[in-house]
């Protein structure tokens, strides 16, 4: 995993496992050399197909494939996708991939069954991400609206808000469905006791650190999961606020620079594939970033 630029934390097994999720790991060998790797999960008990808060939980290409000419890296893209869909096809009524965002080229997943469509073809969806950088630190705020880094003083002076990385797992748990609530959305009790359990999980292996914005009197007011995973990258798989006016900017802001000052070159917000999150995530300065959702099913 960690040998691949789409390897992430979140397709370790234990992540999964705390998810509810059980899972086969397969490998593609060629010459006796594993080139590629991919998750397959064959029960969620929170949600169906792919474990709730990840991504890129799909095909891992080995780094050495992109050492050579770009021509022979695009064969063996296509090649080993290819492959991939008609070996697992032939072991599971289901396969459903999150592709990392640096996996553009898709057309493997495409000519999969492209002669033989009655066998099924794979559904490719479009999916956005959004994507800050975090170096320079100056640059965090430079990237935002005007309006957003207004905001981030107003959460100070206006609403008296203080940022700290003291935050617990009930605080982010209910703050979390709290945020659903606002939205006349009732989470099951699954997805809570899943999420709780991710939480605490990747926080007992020091994989990430709960931020959070309090007030005068301490309580919480937004808190963010801050998930270091590898290559540089940071994300925030889990957010929930109060109905606080100006204080989910500044924990954004603050995450960010955090994260930045730790060392992280970039924040993956983790989906922007909603109006609200959407405009939001883009205000504070991430740009926009599109990665493909594979889905077949045996006809």
């Amino acid at each position: 995993m960690t040998q691949s630029p789409q390897g992430t934390r979140y397709a370790l097994q234990e992540i999964m496992h705390a998810l509810g999720c059980k899972v086969d790991f397969w490998f593609v060998m060629h010459k006796n050399q594993v080139v590629a790797g991919i998750p397959i999960v064959l029960s969620n008990s929170a949600a169906e197909g792919l474990p709730i808060h990840t991504y890129y939980i799909g095909l891992m290409y080995h780094y050495d494939l992109y050492k050579g000419k770009a021509n022979r890296t695009t064969e063996c893209e296509i090649a080993i996708s290819e492959f991939v869909m008609d070996e697992l096809s032939q072991k599971y009524a289901r396969i459903e991939l999150s592709l990392h965002h640096s996996i553009t080229d898709v057309r493997g997943f495409d000519w999969f069954n492209y002669h033989e469509p009655e066998a099924g073809r794979a559904q490719i969806l479009p999916q956005y991400t959004a994507i800050s950088s975090l170096q320079p630190i100056s640059d965090i705020r430079a990237e935002a609206r005007s309006s957003r880094r207004r905001e981030e003083g107003y959460a100070k002076t206006r609403e008296q808000l203080e940022f700290s990385l003291d935050g617990n797992v009930q605080e982010l748990i209910g703050l979390y469905v709290e945020t659903f609530k606002r939205q006349a959305v009732e989470l099951e009790a699954a997805t809570i006791a899943a999420t709780e359990q991710f939480a605490e999980y990747v926080l007992s292996h020091e994989f990430a650190e709960i931020a959070v914005v309090r007030d005068e009197a301490g309580e919480a007011q937004a808190a963010g999961l801050v998930f270091y995973d590898f290559s540089g990258y940071v994300h925030l798989p889990v957010v929930g606020t109060k109905e606080t006016k100006y204080g989910g900017t500044l924990l954004y802001f603050q995450m960010m620079e955090h994260a930045a000052k730790k060392g992280y070159q970039y924040m993956d917000f983790n989906g922007a594939n909603s109006p609200n999150r959407g405009y939001f995530k883009h205000s504070i300065g991430a740009k926009a970033e599109l990665f493909f959702h594979v889905r077949w099913v045996r006809p």
